[in-house]
């Protein structure tokens, strides 16, 4: 009792000098990265070291290219505010040994937008084969980038992930099975940087809760009717993994980008490879999702029935207007 209560008056007299326990302020985000846990108006101390191989050796320091005071192997610099650094250790010779970047970490979310439906980070998958996609938006004020990604499941897990060439990540989970349960949902946290203040900002969720079909093929069969079918990039067999798949016909004048998304009286649901006859002048519009999740529909795809005889007077009138145009340069 008597420690508990020295420990609570050590605390009380800690937060009105205004500092804070060095131990509980940093931490390491991976190798020779630290990120320390600032607030408003907050300077806190974090211990440096250039390595255990330069005890007792004459070394010097510098923090973003300047010179520091401060000597030694080990040495102690304050982030105040959100002013973290790149902190290089030299020999006595001056040559380069070591160095580690100090982050600050806020609490705001200024880096990356909130977006409604989303979210700040958006994940999704076109298949159940282990792997998926996240993405988000920038905010327009700010220049950043991916500082580190962790993905984990309870218990352990093997989740790989990378940048892609659109900067943003791609993440496969190795011992993912796609015919057992998942009993476990995946933990993301991806650490956005910008200067030298990082970031944070974390997402749970299962595979089948972002998988989301890639757009479903339509062909033409004849005149009057076409097929719809299943994604090629959707997992097999299609027994096992059903999609159930939502039609719409409507009118549109345009040839192409119809707006799909609008509520229609008639749509038809089903589940397999299925024939659709298609009426002149209309459109349809067929989209999927995975029949036994409530997971996201995939998007809209389209076909529209072209009138023949149109299609014939356009191909008429082009060639008039080229037979036209070369008799009027060679004139």
């Amino acid at each position: 009792m008597f420690f508990l209560l020295l420990s609570t008056l050590l605390f009380l007299q800690s937060s009105a000098d205004g500092s804070i326990k060095t131990e509980e302020s940093y931490w390491t985000l991976k190798p020779n990265v630290l990120v320390v846990n600032v607030n408003v108006g907050e300077d806190v101390n974090v211990p440096l070291i250039c390595g255990e191989a330069y005890e007792g050796e004459n070394i010097t320091w510098t923090r973003n290219d300047e010179n520091l005071e401060a000597q030694g192997n080990r040495i102690v610099v304050t982030v105040e505010g959100w002013m973290g650094g790149n902190y290089s250790c030299f020999n006595s010779e001056g040559s380069y040994l070591n160095h580690t970047l100090v982050l600050a970490q806020w609490t705001f979310r200024k880096f990356i937008k909130n977006t409604p439906k989303k979210g700040y980070i958006d994940c999704s998958t076109n298949n159940y084969g282990g792997s998926f996609k996240c993405d988000w938006t920038w905010d327009a004020n700010r220049n950043g980038h991916v500082a580190h990604i962790k993905a984990t499941r309870p218990g352990g897990s093997n989740i790989s992930c990378s940048l892609d060439s659109s900067r943003n990540i791609t993440c496969l989970d190795h011992d993912y099975c796609p015919y057992a349960e998942e009993v476990e949902r995946i933990n993301l946290t991806i650490y956005f940087r910008s200067s030298f203040v990082v970031e944070s900002y974390n997402t749970k969720f299962y595979i089948m809760d972002i998988v989301r079909p890639d757009m479903v093929p339509i062909s033409r069969i004849n005149k009057t009717s076409v097929e719809v079918k299943y994604p090629h990039s959707w997992s097999t067999p299609s027994s096992y993994f059903p999609l159930m798949f939502q039609v719409k016909e409507i009118r549109c004048r345009k040839h192409d980008n119809c707006d799909c998304s609008k509520p229609y009286s008639q749509e038809i649901f089903f589940t397999q490879s299925h024939q659709l006859p298609v009426t002149k002048g209309m459109t349809v519009c067929v989209r999927a999702r995975d029949e036994f999740c409530n997971s996201s529909w995939g998007d809209w795809n389209q076909y529209k029935y072209v009138y023949l005889r149109f299609v014939k007077f356009l191909s008429k009138t082009l060639i008039c207007f080229t037979t036209i145009k070369i008799v009027l340069l060679l004139y």
